[in-house]
């Protein structure tokens, strides 16, 4: 019983915890039940809520959005106003700058501009002093004033751009229109002052430190040891001037031994910060406002005519071609200013420096006249005969300080425009300083400069050609082979043989510092250093087609004072004293080709330049096939040769009975005088120079032509010579001892029939010998060894057989009354006689 009540105990404790559990459960069922009305009533409240609230933040938002937008508005209108205020803010700075510029340059043009500072220049020269003068800046115009435009035109520039990107707006074309008048004012205000300070500069040479007081001194590089001979170049013999260039192209210092002036810089520091500034501001296309600023430059870019280089402005006008003439046109206007300001000075300078050098030679002409060592021989025919070496020593000292010239140039180009070049704006952009077409304008800007240098270096060359050397004015033969009466009319070999090595001598110049002043106007090293390798448009600038035609019109030049020369030989008179003496001595032509293939020789580097880009008569041939230097004095002295034979043919037509004997002598005198000048000997050889060329004074010609032809003829004139004395062999034949009888039986006095075969003999002997030597002792053999060389032959001619003869018959007594008449003429004074043949002088 007991756990049955236990049993009935725990069923009815679960009961009551189901129940209790079913009772939890429906509560909570109830009160879930009123939690979702709620909810509901909740959700239905916020939906009311929300739609009451949902319009005034809608609301809100767009009164913040209308805050923002006026804000921007304002700005943009406080930054239009700033731009539209731009030309009233900016263009006060750049008319200061204009009116500075203006009267900068009104103060140096008062002054005398580049004229004065030309002329200012020589006169420094002439005192050999440095000619450097203090230019003043100019005006009132500070440095501040142009750092003060620069910025303004960057703020024109960044205003314009801003005009642009808004052409809808009404007031955007005058807007437009305003900042490109003032950007153009303020072009012209910094090409203006580009061009005063380029131009009141000066030239960009000064005298060297050590030539002061010393005129262009060199150190002779062929005199050994320490102590160097020291040469003045206006002075320099063309073999001295050859060595001093030779030595320097091998040492690689040539612009230190080049001229007597020297590269320098010749701006000072503010006009230098001053004209940075001015290229950096107008860089590439900075220069030029509109939508399209490189069509602008492109159209106004003028390219200059690239033209065959032909003399087109007259002899010794200042000019060789007009193609320096031609307008710079870059359509950078910066560097159009930078081009006419340098390119006036540069002229200035070279042009400057010829006439001081002219100045100088014509005062030594005068001082030689007044001293009487000037040739007047030849005067009529070309000058002093100096003059024309003078002429071209000068021509290449001018040559020498075109290259300083164009050297200064170049450094004035460095330090002005190519710091500028590659540190504003992009290379990549079109029209940027980088660009191809800025560095075209660049390139057409120093060739502008430099061929007026190279310009006037090529007229002074051609004027010493064609004005002193007398290349316009070839020989032409004299009518009927008489010299002329007027002086004036003479055909000098002399002065065309002084023409012809005056000529060889410039090109020699031209040859050694031809390349080097290429060098110096080429600008493809600057290209490639402010990017884009090659650069673009010709690669050939005026600059360097006149660097090209300079050697081309030098060498065709140098080829006619070659042909001129021997022209003049062929077409010396055939008669006249000087031409053809009486006493049948050297002619003058014999001596003056002697003395021009002297003149000539020292230049064989030079007149290999000749033949290998002309044919010449002489020597068709071109390039590595054409002949040296003996074909040409083969030549010339093969014209010498036909000349002193129609000389010699000439004496044969004179009246008199020494003709034919002055025919013969004055061919042997000729052709041995050649041969003692010219011809090669053991002893007498050829000197060569350190450089490759030869000393002309010793000259001689070792080829087995030159013997053989005029030796041939040396010989065969004397054997003709030494011939006419053998008509007194006729009379030395000795008498048959049948046809001697004796008087009275004695064995002393011959009969009368006997005497007469020898009087006769003796009497023909005595008239033919008497004749003879009337006729040849009056001749002139100036030449000792020549001269006793003929006497020799003609003694071994006749003297011997006459002593014999006269041993022989002397002492027989073959007159009665008269033999000292018939033994007048012993053997002792017919040498001493003969020993006095040819002795007029």
């Amino acid at each position: 019983s007991h756990s049955g009540t236990s049993s009935s105990t725990m069923v009815t404790e679960s009961q009551l915890r189901i129940d209790a559990l079913a009772q939890s459960l429906r509560r909570m069922a109830e009160t879930t039940t009123d939690l979702t009305t709620l909810t509901d009533g909740l959700t239905r409240r916020a939906r009311h809520l929300d739609s009451l609230t949902s319009p005034a933040s809608e609301t809100s938002a767009m009164l913040t959005q209308s805050a923002n937008n006026l804000n921007s508005t304002l700005g943009l209108m406080k930054d239009a106003r700033e731009k539209f205020d731009t030309v009233q803010d900016c263009e006060p700075a750049i008319q200061r700058l204009l009116s500075g510029a203006q009267e900068a340059t009104a103060l140096f043009e008062a002054s005398g501009g580049a004229k004065a500072a030309a002329a200012a220049a020589a006169a420094a020269m002439a005192s050999h002093s440095d000619g450097a003068t203090v230019v003043p800046h100019g005006g009132n115009l500070t440095e501040q004033d142009v750092y003060a435009a620069v910025d303004s035109m960057d703020i024109i520039r960044d205003a314009y751009t801003y005009f642009l990107g808004r052409r809808t707006w009404r007031s955007a074309p005058s807007a437009l229109g305003g900042l490109e008048r003032s950007h153009t004012l303020g072009v012209d205000a910094m090409c203006l002052l580009i061009g005063h300070h380029l131009k009141a500069s000066g030239a960009a040479v000064r005298l060297k430190r050590g030539d002061k007081k010393g005129g262009g001194k060199k150190k002779d590089s062929t005199s050994g040891g320490g102590g160097s001979k020291v040469i003045p170049t206006s002075r320099e013999t063309a073999a001295e001037t050859r060595l001093r260039l030779s030595a320097a192209l091998q040492n690689r210092d040539l612009m230190k031994s080049v001229g007597e002036y020297e590269e320098c810089l010749p701006l000072d520091s503010r006009p230098v910060r001053e004209l940075r500034a001015v290229f950096e501001c107008l860089g590439g296309e900075a220069a030029h406002l509109g939508p399209n600023p490189m069509d602008m430059v492109l159209r106004s870019r003028v390219k200059p005519e690239m033209s065959k280089v032909v003399r087109t402005e007259k002899v010794g006008s200042g000019g060789y071609c007009n193609l320096v003439n031609q307008p710079l046109g870059t359509g950078f206007p910066q560097l159009d200013a930078f081009g006419e300001a340098r390119k006036t000075v540069a002229h200035a300078s070279i042009d400057g420096y010829y006439r001081h050098t002219k100045a100088e030679r014509k005062k030594s002409a005068r001082v030689r006249q007044g001293s009487g060592g000037g040739a007047t021989d030849d005067r009529g025919a070309g000058g002093s005969l100096s003059d024309v070496d003078a002429a071209a020593r000068d021509a290449v000292r001018c040559l020498e300080h075109a290259m300083v010239v164009v050297a200064g140039e170049k450094s004035v180009y460095r330090c002005v425009v190519s710091p500028t070049s590659s540190s504003a704006h992009s290379h990549d952009k079109v029209g940027g300083v980088g660009s191809r077409e800025y560095r075209d304008g660049l390139v057409m800007a120093y060739s502008y400069v430099v061929a007026a240098v190279v310009d006037r270096a090529m007229d002074i060359i051609e004027t010493v050609f064609l004005k002193d050397a007398k290349t316009a004015t070839p020989p032409v033969p004299p009518k009927d082979g008489v010299a002329p009466t007027d002086p004036n009319d003479a055909v000098s070999v002399r002065v065309y043989g002084s023409a012809a090595a005056a000529g060889l001598r410039m090109l020699d110049g031209v040859r050694m510092l031809g390349p080097s002043l290429a060098k110096l106007c080429d600008m493809s090293h600057d290209k490639d250093k402010s990017g884009g390798g090659g650069g673009g448009g010709d690669s050939a600038s005026i600059a360097s087609n006149l660097c090209i035609a300079i050697h081309r019109t030098t060498v065709k030049n140098a080829a006619r004072t070659l042909e001129n020369l021997a022209k003049a030989i062929q077409a010396d008179p055939l008669d006249g004293e000087k031409h053809r003496p009486r006493d049948a001595r050297v002619a003058t032509v014999s001596s003056d080709v002697v003395r021009a293939i002297r003149l000539v020789s020292p230049f064989t580097s030079a007149y290999k330049s000749v033949t290998k880009r002309r044919a010449l008569p002489w020597d068709p041939k071109m390039g590595d096939e054409s002949n040296d230097l003996d074909s040409y004095v083969r030549f010339l002295i093969m014209r010498l040769l036909n000349s002193l034979q129609g000389k010699a043919l000439n004496y044969t037509k004179d009246p008199g009975a020494d003709a034919s004997a002055k025919s013969t002598l004055f061919m042997m005198n000729n052709t041995f005088y050649l041969l003692e000048q010219l011809g090669a000997t053991s002893r007498n050889k050829t000197k060569q120079l350190p450089d490759g060329e030869i000393d002309g004074d010793t000259f001689r010609i070792e080829s087995s032509w030159f013997r053989d032809k005029v030796g041939k003829i040396f010989e065969a004139e004397k054997t003709k010579y030494v011939q006419h004395w053998e008509v007194l062999n006729s009379h030395l034949t000795s008498v048959d001892k049948n046809e001697l009888s004796y008087q009275g039986g004695s064995d002393k006095l011959l009969s009368l029939e006997s005497g007469r075969l020898i009087k006769a003999r003796f009497a023909g002997f005595i008239e033919d010998f008497e004749k003879l030597y009337s006729v040849h002792q009056p001749l002139a053999v100036v030449d000792p060894k020549l001269r006793t060389m003929l006497q020799r032959d003609v003694m071994n001619v006749f003297y011997p057989r006459y002593t014999r003869f006269f041993e022989k018959y002397s002492r027989i007594q073959f007159s009665k009354k008269n033999m000292d008449q018939y033994l007048k003429y012993p053997p002792a004074r017919v040498e001493t006689m003969l020993s006095e043949l040819f002795a007029a002088q």
